[in-house]
């Protein structure tokens, strides 16, 4: 499955050529990425955020190895209804906890170790 997306940068359209029939990983699992990197940065010092944007960004490549750049395939996804529907109830679930809990999540994967 190839799918096309285009994306403006810099008020230029760029085609990202993106095939995610290799990975395996779900929806639900990008999205848990995608809303932990909307809520943790402002919980987090700039150290800790540092940290968090390299566990991030060792996280995605993991979750999505055989892609180039992950973060392009989640601007892809978030255009699609099925994943926007997934990534609003992954949301309200984090919404659920408390922001104590959450702020624990965010300070966990800042301080995960990676090689």
């Amino acid at each position: 499955m190839l799918s096309q997306a285009s994306f403006a940068a810099n008020n230029s359209a760029t085609t990202i050529p993106l095939d995610m029939s290799g990975i395996n990983v779900t929806k639900h699992e990008i999205a848990v990425m995608q809303v932990l990197s909307e809520i943790c940065p402002p919980m987090l010092n700039g150290k800790q955020k540092q940290r968090f944007y390299k566990s991030y960004n060792v996280q995605l490549h993991e979750l999505m190895p055989s892609l180039e750049d992950p973060k392009a395939a989640i601007q892809y996804l978030s255009t699609q209804q099925d994943y926007r529907q997934i990534l609003q109830g992954i949301r309200s679930w984090t919404m659920g906890f408390s922001k104590q809990d959450n702020k624990a999540l965010c300070e966990d994967l800042a301080n995960a170790e990676y090689q």
